[in-house]
């Protein structure tokens, strides 16, 4: 699992291009999906202070990571992350053949149109 995720706030909308679950519109703030999750719980047997927990403060736990000699001990929270895509095209050498892949910048094009120094 990839570590770039974004923290989202609770204003932050989210629009999907499929694929919706336990909200009914494809555009939803983060708000309107904990809200929906939450009702969701509630449905199944009743609210309680520990099940709010999970996703207010979190709940006190431990983990154990493959490879790691002992228990490493914290909390879990229920969350929803945004990973930004990361956009790729081939770099053109100069002979014009492909190169290996790099990221884009916007200031690219104008790194292209400034005089080169001698």
């Amino acid at each position: 699992m990839s570590e770039n995720f974004d923290s989202l706030k609770r204003d932050d909308v989210v629009s999907l291009y499929s694929g919706e679950i336990l909200v009914t519109n494809r555009t939803f703030t983060i708000s309107e999906f904990l809200a929906a999750m939450l009702t969701l719980i509630k449905d199944q047997g009743g609210w309680t202070e520990l099940k709010e927990m999970w996703f207010r403060e979190g709940i006190d736990c431990k983990i154990l990571k493959p490879g790691a000699k002992s228990w490493q001990r914290g909390k879990v929270r229920i969350t929803l992350e945004f990973e930004p895509e990361q956009l790729e095209v081939a770099e053109i050498t100069e002979s014009g053949k492909s190169a290996d892949t790099k990221v884009v910048s916007p200031l690219d094009d104008l790194r292209q149109k400034m005089p080169k120094e001698s």
